[in-house]
């Protein structure tokens, strides 16, 4: 059983693994973006409730962006193996044991309670996930209680002096799982467990109940929801088609990652709406969105190569490309050759390894960090042994944005393929070519109409 002495001794394990992480989640994601960090107490006993959508991932930026140190809650069956068990001691993770997974170990919860208990009471911060599970999809799973119970407890046991804190955080990626996707932290507002007094010396699971509810709804306002699987498909192909033209569907031109959170969020929001008020036009929506893509998959066409009509490529883009392409191709060369091993490495072991699909992107984190530190180690001492101390340190820490700039030339180098084979296809099937970018024209009109619909229904609530 983990100790509350345990927990609060200052690992040197921890605080280096967040550096080092830090950095790696600093590379993994293209962008990274939070708002209302002010929300977060900079001291005092507090829980932070994260939505929970991929595995180690979630954990893992929320340790990296919290400037403050945390102790998890995570399901007690990880701590089966003693080596195990140890790490993620080290880690400031406590076991938390659930009835359907281990049913002989449920009694030790109490003493879990306790200890968290006490770290509050010494002004301690605790994450809890509290779906329970996670899961890859834009749903919010029914939210247990045992964080509100927690906070709840530790005020009682303190009569309801303590100051317990709890913040929901919505994570948001545009996919956890794709190097270089985005990362948007929401924090959601702040709820006071004192408030709560008098319904909980009244009726304490009652007052747990309402807490929970609480929760589940501020942390929805932070997150993409879509409420039935159904819709999820449909949810996610009208993003695709949006994305190639979203000044339509934001008032504010500075475009930064909150305000395409922002207009995902409308998204799903939108289609939720119709599908409560006007199914039968979003039925009909969803028909000519998959008529759209058989043709699109029927071409072996990239959606986003294709522009709505009479959208132009920016000029000044147009103009650079053949530089950026010319000029940037020797340092592509040198990046590609200097991380191409782990990185197809990083990529084959991932599927070898990974049986679950939440998994995918924090396993594929910790083994990319495992294998570029060495193929980084190893050509730094290469170049060391070529040259000197100084060429071996500079070398050292353009290796990273060599890297980056790689995978990004590429990126680019397979839109313009993409355009290309469009291009190609367009001299041989020109009216289908036209109608295609017709149809993604009409389609963007009818999700405008549908939006404003929805802005509107909103507003007037």
């Amino acid at each position: 059983m983990v100790s509350l002495q345990v927990v609060n001794q200052t690992c040197m394990l921890y605080r280096f693994l967040k550096f080092i992480i830090g950095y790696a989640v600093e590379l993994y994601f293209k962008e990274v973006q939070l708002r209302n960090e002010d929300r977060v107490p900079p001291s005092g006993p507090v829980i932070f409730l994260p939505n929970h959508r991929s595995a180690f991932m979630d954990p893992i930026v929320v340790a990296v962006f919290l400037n403050r140190k945390v102790h998890f809650l995570a399901r007690g069956e990880s701590f089966k193996n003693p080596v195990m068990a140890n790490i993620l001691g080290k880690l400031n993770v406590i076991p938390i044991y659930r009835k359907e997974y281990s049913p002989d170990e449920i009694h030790k919860n109490d003493e879990i309670f306790k200890l968290c208990f006490g770290l509050l009471e010494q002004q301690g911060a605790l994450v809890i996930f509290p779906e329970g599970a996670s899961q890859t999809k834009p749903v919010l799973l029914p939210l247990k209680t045992g964080a509100a119970r927690i906070a709840l407890g530790a005020e009682a046991k303190n009569d309801f002096k303590l100051g317990v804190t709890l913040v929901p955080v919505g994570i948001n990626y545009t996919n956890p799982h794709h190097f270089q996707g985005k990362l948007f932290l929401n924090f959601g507002q702040s709820m006071v467990a004192a408030d709560y007094k008098s319904q909980y010396e009244n009726d304490p699971i009652e007052a747990s109940h309402s807490l929970t509810k609480h929760i589940e709804e501020e942390l929805k306002r932070r997150i993409v929801v879509v409420d039935e699987s159904r819709w999820y498909d449909l949810t996610d192909k009208v993003e695709q088609i949006v994305h190639s033209d979203i000044n339509r569907f934001i008032e504010n031109k500075n475009l930064d990652h909150s305000e395409w959170y922002m207009a995902r969020k409308d998204i799903a929001g939108a289609i939720d709406y119709f599908r409560k008020e006007k199914q039968e036009i979003l039925e009909g929506i969803e028909l000519r969105v998959k008529q759209y893509f058989s043709i699109i998959d029927i071409l072996n066409l990239n959606e986003e190569s294709l522009n709505p009509l009479g959208k132009k490529q920016k000029s000044r883009w147009k103009f650079a490309q053949p530089i950026y392409f010319s000029l940037g191709f020797p340092l592509f060369l040198i990046g590609f050759v200097l991380h191409f091993l782990p990185f197809y490495l990083t990529n084959f072991l991932s599927r070898l390894v990974v049986k679950r699909s939440d998994f995918i992107g924090s396993i594929t984190l910790v083994i990319g960090l495992l294998l570029f530190s060495i193929n980084g180690f190893l050509f730094t001492c290469w170049v060391y042994k070529l040259t000197n101390l100084i060429t071996a340190v500079i070398f050292f820490f353009l290796l990273a944005p060599l890297g980056l700039f790689s995978f990004r030339y590429l990126a680019k180098l397979k839109a313009r393929w993409n355009q290309l084979q469009l291009w190609l296809i367009g001299n041989r099937k020109k009216i289908l070519i036209k109608k295609l970018a017709e149809d993604k024209e009409e389609l963007l009109k009818i999700f405008k109409s549908a939006h404003d619909d929805y802005l509107v229904k909103e507003q007037s609530k």
